[in-house]
């Protein structure tokens, strides 16, 4: 083997190694996506349809049967965002392990109050490489902290300066296209 033939080698090792961590973080951002704008379709799309997820009392078991509950659960919110922070991601020949570390901020109405429930949390996730694909086999979130406050200010709801962020298809991102050329 010739030294350009080894170089070719590593890059294309190198290249396949990003090309999985890629597709891996955007699985892990399109989910924070669909539970965000209540798309069960696009939460779907990051699981294969064997995977099974654990999110303790609330669901254990087959993925199947926990998009109806996610749905329900995040739809009982008036808003909600997950932002992704570090995400650590080891790949091995087809199989993954990732750990995403996630803030989650969720608006309730109790009653006449609005509630804020923030949540520090981890995906704990394992991935496989299905027919060039990338996608969840097992997911489990385990909570690291939380916080449940009652909201005083309601000044978002009056606030005319910018548009405001929709649950589901009627949010302005599902509307946003890129300019022509």
């Amino acid at each position: 083997m010739n030294v350009l033939t080894s170089e070719l080698d590593e890059l294309r090792t190198e290249v396949l190694r990003l090309r999985a961590h890629e597709e891996i973080r955007g699985r892990i951002y399109a989910y924070a996506r669909a539970v965000d704008r209540l798309d069960r379709g696009l939460l779907e799309e990051q699981f294969w349809p064997n995977a099974r997820v654990d999110y303790g009392v609330f669901y254990q078991g087959p993925v199947a049967r926990f998009f109806a509950n996610a749905m329900r659960f995040q739809g009982a919110m008036r808003d909600t965002q997950h932002v992704v922070g570090n995400v650590t991601i080891d790949v091995t020949g087809d199989n993954a392990r990732a750990e995403s570390y996630i803030h989650a901020q969720h608006v309730l109405v109790d009653g006449e109050n609005l509630v804020q429930l923030m949540v520090g949390a981890r995906y704990l996730d394992r991935f496989e490489r299905r027919a060039s694909a990338w996608k969840i086999s097992h997911r489990t979130e385990v909570m690291d902290w939380g916080r449940w406050l009652p909201m005083s200010e309601r000044w978002v709801e009056a606030a005319y300066e910018l548009p405001k962020g929709l649950r589901g298809r009627n949010d302005l991102s599902d509307r946003f296209a890129f300019p022509e050329k």
